[in-house]
């Protein structure tokens, strides 16, 4: 049986090869090994895990960050020079957040 979680609990998805079910529930993807995060939203038998970026690959990292950017400067592209001069060094740091919805039986505490 698996588990309680909670919504904020650290926890780390297991390190085991996808299977044909996996690929048919789109809850677990080989990409998803290993990787840890913080609990965002738990569902009946699902959880939504936002994933730490420094436990992403590097082909990920790179495909994320590559994104962000690209929608960063888009949407600051989007605005007046007034606009984007009155946003604060907080509210112009856009980041995405990397979540994933996983089986709670392929989770571990972290």
């Amino acid at each position: 049986m698996a588990a309680a979680f909670k919504e904020g609990d650290r926890v780390r998805i297991v390190d085991r090869e996808a299977t044909a079910e996996d690929l048919k529930s789109g809850l677990y993807y080989n990409h998803f090994r290993g990787l840890s995060g913080t609990i965002q939203k738990v569902y009946a038998t699902e959880v939504a895990v936002e994933v730490d970026q420094a436990t992403l690959s590097e082909a990920v990292a790179t495909r994320h960050n590559e994104m962000q950017e690209q929608k960063k400067n888009d949407w600051l592209a989007s605005l007046s020079e007034e606009g984007r001069n009155r946003l604060t060094p907080k509210e112009r740091d856009f980041r995405y957040r990397y979540t994933v919805l996983v089986s709670a039986r392929d989770l571990l505490a972290a």
